[in-house]
């Protein structure tokens, strides 16, 4: 999929566009604090440390940058996704949010076209 993304740039011209394989969990996003208007966290909350994902996505977002959240349900049966039972709430992740500085949450509503899927949109 890098590989993928990175021929698209290359072929539209894109050089706003970097891509990077990287272990994250591991060694953070390399990225310099406060250098991003916009992250997001797409199915990765159920890591056995969500709060330091969260952390090292406010150290790189500017003052008012936005974090956005999509999650799996854990209130209902998908076909796919983890398994119920490590799947964060909508409430736990709130909480997390609000532990690392996060602003201004609010609940984004997916229905009915990501009926799987719960999203939060943060600011810092």
């Amino acid at each position: 999929m890098v590989a993928y993304v990175r021929q698209k740039a290359e072929t539209f011209a894109l050089p706003n566009i970097r891509t990077e394989q990287r272990d994250f969990v591991e060694h953070g996003t390399g990225l310099k604090a406060g250098t991003q208007i916009h992250a997001m966290i797409f199915n990765l909350l159920h890591l056995e440390q969500p709060v330091a994902l969260l952390q090292e996505a406010y150290r790189v977002l500017q003052s008012n940058g936005v974090l956005s959240v999509i999650h799996w349900r854990s209130d209902i049966p998908t076909p796919r996704g983890p398994s119920l039972d490590i799947r964060p709430r909508p409430e736990q992740c709130r909480a997390w949010l609000e532990e690392v500085g996060f602003l201004d949450i609010e609940s984004v509503d997916l229905q009915p076209s990501c009926s799987y899927h719960f999203g939060l949109i943060a600011r810092r």
